[in-house]
């Protein structure tokens, strides 16, 4: 699935913009500030409803707009737009009727993302790699949103009636059940996906170029889930010992929601250990991996690169974008040379190598020649 033409109007620094992309790989070079990393943050707001910078839709609206709107169509025959608003209102469309959920967008646009943000997948907070997880278990286990929809429910129903203070244990159980049987079932669908991305991982961090005498770094990363409760417990049990600690807390403090992938090298962060072109090395094999799952299940994801050459040198960025193009049906990658961000992609067979080129300089767009020679 490929994003054929983007139209983009008052979206930051960028007033107007429509662009026809190529099947394979879009560079767009230009200036830092020229507008590069804002035609990523419109596409990624196409797949999810909102900016990857902030949450907040009046710091992207362009300033003295009161609206900004992106378009796309899709080489599926979809056509996706978003309208968001000053005052905090919008739409969002498919096939020009409104969409009931921003979940829908991400049903039509697979997207992965790697840009400075994607090093919070190492540092950041359990709810980001939990995130990761489950891109994957929704796009692959069609079960899945359902089962994490009814799971929410129960969760605010048993919060609740938890802030109240002083309940009947009987009115509690009533919802620890429902909150127990979804959230089961979103546990196996979680863990069975992270036995996949395991082996996906370990057979790409196996293509990682090695020194003379010893193999990468990467090579002693472990992964591993952690399903937010005790493992010897189901999880009805686990909610009913955790009562009174959650009453006293007014919140639920055991169960799916605060389940979390950890990265450690000899028991260590692998963060704290693994050097920053490592790091983004590790990203860039986490974020490949969980597109040839859902590739392997009929859909090709998008990826949106920002600044690909920074903190990778050729070698790993030549084997990136070899990765890239066995599970991608699209890549758009910024840079600020144009020579040396499509350079990595030139090696490789058609239509990756030959990526079309645009020019970005203070919010406007253009297409350049080919980079291929």
């Amino acid at each position: 699935m490929a994003l054929t033409r983007v139209a983009l109007h008052n979206f930051r620094n960028i007033s107007a913009a429509e662009l026809v992309l190529a099947p394979g790989v879009n560079v767009f070079s230009g200036p830092n500030g020229s507008g590069k990393t804002s035609l990523l943050e419109a596409v990624h707001m196409l797949a999810t409803g909102r900016s990857f910078r902030t949450r907040q839709h009046k710091s992207v609206i362009r300033e003295g707009s009161d609206r900004l709107t992106v378009f796309a169509q899709l080489d599926s025959g979809y056509s996706l737009g978003v309208e968001r608003l000053v005052d905090g209102g919008g739409r969002i469309r498919i096939n020009q009727l409104p969409a009931e959920s921003t979940s829908q967008l991400a049903s039509c646009l697979p997207l992965q993302v790697i840009n400075s943000d994607s090093f919070s997948a190492l540092d950041g907070g359990p709810g980001v790699r939990r995130r990761l997880l489950d891109w994957i278990v929704f796009h692959v286990e069609h079960s899945f949103a359902q089962e994490w929809k009814n799971y929410q429910i129960a969760l605010r129903q048993r919060n609740a009636l938890l802030r109240r203070g002083k309940i009947a244990p009987d009115l509690l159980s009533v919802w620890e059940q429902r909150l127990a049987d979804s959230g089961e079932r979103v546990d196996a669908l979680r863990e069975n996906l992270f036995g996949q991305l395991q082996s996906a991982m370990s057979d790409l961090i196996a293509e990682l170029p090695r020194g003379p005498q010893q193999e990468s770094p990467l090579a002693r990363v472990e992964m591993s889930y952690r399903r937010g409760w005790r493992r010897e417990l189901e999880l009805q049990r686990a909610l009913e010992e955790s009562r009174d600690g959650d009453l006293a807390q007014g919140h639920t403090r055991t169960g799916p929601h605060r389940a979390d992938l950890r990265f450690t090298v000899a028991g260590e962060a692998a963060h704290n250990i693994l050097s920053r072109g490592q790091q983004k090395m590790l990203v860039c094999a986490l974020r490949t991996a969980m597109a040839e799952l859902v590739c392997r299940h009929g859909e090709k994801p998008v990826f949106l690169v920002d600044d690909l050459p920074a903190e990778l040198d050729e070698a790993n960025q030549r084997l990136f974008t070899h990765w890239v193009s066995r599970c991608a049906s699209q890549v758009l990658v910024t840079g600020i040379e144009v020579e040396v961000t499509s350079r990595p992609w030139l090696g490789l067979s058609p239509p990756w190598n030959n990526p079309k080129v645009f020019h970005v300089e203070h919010g406007c767009i253009n297409a350049e020649p080919s980079a291929a020679k």
